[in-house]
């Protein structure tokens, strides 16, 4: 019985891949998590109430990557407000 014929593709290696790569994004992304002290006070023991913050400057059930650009716009946005401290990680 003759050997079976083996595909040509087998161990071709190929310059340009027929499927689609994954490519990292194109520009830095970060998480913007807004802290609220309800009694004002920002000290050890004292309550803290961790939000994050999604793309459209409402919060979240968890963190969401958003780009730097704007993370860093919506923090300076939140940043007045009374009681209140926004991270960018």
């Amino acid at each position: 019985m003759p050997p079976l014929p083996q595909r040509a593709s087998v161990g071709v290696f190929h310059a340009f891949p027929s499927m689609a790569r994954p490519t990292a994004p194109c520009c830095e992304i970060r998480f913007l998590v807004l802290h609220t002290y309800p009694d004002g006070i920002k000290a050890y023991g004292h309550e803290r109430i961790t939000t994050p913050i999604g793309r459209r400057g409402k919060p979240v059930k968890k963190l969401r990557l958003i780009p730097a650009e704007d993370a860093y716009a919506m923090a300076q946005y939140f940043q007045g407000t009374k009681g209140t401290t926004v991270s960018v990680i």
